[in-house]
C-alpha cells in the first residue's frame, strides 16, 4: 500500500491572472503519515484519473449550490462554488462506478449526501468553531476507525437533513446532528469533522487521534 495514490479535491479561487487551486497541507501530511501518496486535483478527466488513483478524498471547503438538492437559497451565509460542485460530483460518480474508496471530510460529507439525493440544513447554530462530543454507532466502519465516543472539532454551519439513497448515519452529535455517514454497499464514508486536524504531532484541535480514519483506504484494499 505504500505507493497507493489518493486524489484530494481542491478549492477553486480567483487569482490575479487566472483561477488558482488551494488546499490545507494537513490533508497531504495526514495521508503520508499512514503510507499513502496524496495527489492534488487540478482538473482533468475523472475517468482517466480514476484509473491512476486508488481512492478519493473530498476535502472541506465552502457550501453546495442549494438547487442541487432542490432548495432555494435560504441562508445569507452561503459560500457557493459551482465549478467545484460540478467537479466533485463528476469525480464521485467515477470513483463510485469503479468501486474505489471515497472519504468525504466536512463539505465532502455533504457532497456525498447531496450527490446521492439527500438534502442539507442550510444554516445551523452551535457547530461552527465549537468542539463537541460525538457518538458513533456501534458496528459501523466509523466506530471501528474512531471509537465509540470522542470530542470532535467543528467547522461547519450546515448539516445533513434527509439522508441520500443507500446511506446510513454512523455518528451523531449530542443535539442529533448527523456527524458521519456510510454507504450501505459502496466503500464511501463521510465525516462532518476534520480528522486531519485531530492528529497528535501534526495538528490537535481535540485530544482524539483520528489518523486511523485515513487508513480507511488501506482497509478497503484499494491497491489492485
Amino acid at each position: 500500500m505504500q505507493d497507493s495514490v489518493i486524489l484530494v479535491t481542491t478549492a477553486v479561487e480567483p487569482g490575479e491572472r487566472s483561477e488558482k487551486r488551494s488546499i490545507s497541507d494537513l490533508y497531504g501530511a495526514a495521508l503520508q503519515r499512514v503510507g499513502l501518496l496524496p495527489m492534488l486535483y487540478a482538473g482533468g478527466d475523472p475517468q482517466a484519473l480514476v484509473q491512476h488513483c486508488d481512492g478519493l478524498v473530498l476535502a472541506g471547503g465552502g457550501d453546495i449550490e442549494p438547487a442541487l438538492y432542490g432548495q432555494p437559497h435560504l441562508s445569507h451565509h452561503l459560500s457557493i462554488h459551482p465549478v467545484r460542485d460540478a467537479e466533485e460530483f463528476a469525480l464521485l460518480r467515477a470513483f463510485c462506478a469503479a468501486g474505489k474508496p471515497v472519504l468525504g471530510i466536512c463539505r465532502g460529507l455533504q457532497v456525498i449526501n447531496v450527490f446521492l439525493g439527500g438534502t442539507l440544513q442550510q444554516d445551523i447554530t452551535g457547530h461552527d468553531g465549537i468542539p463537541h462530543s460525538v457518538t458513533s454507532v456501534a458496528g459501523t466502519q466509523t466506530a471501528c476507525l474512531t471509537g465509540g465516543f470522542f470530542k470532535a472539532n467543528s467547522y461547519h454551519h450546515q448539516a445533513v437533513a434527509q439522508l441520500g439513497h443507500d446511506l446510513r448515519a454512523s455518528a451523531f452529535a449530542g443535539d442529533g446532528t448527523i456527524e458521519a455517514l456510510e454507504h450501505q454497499s459502496l466503500p464511501v464514508l463521510g465525516v462532518q469533522w476534520h480528522p486531519e486536524r485531530m492528529i497528535p504531532g501534526l495538528c490537535a484541535d481535540t485530544p482524539a487521534d483520528h489518523s486511523a480514519l485515513f487508513t480507511y483506504f488501506i482497509q478497503r484494499n484499494t491497491k489492485t
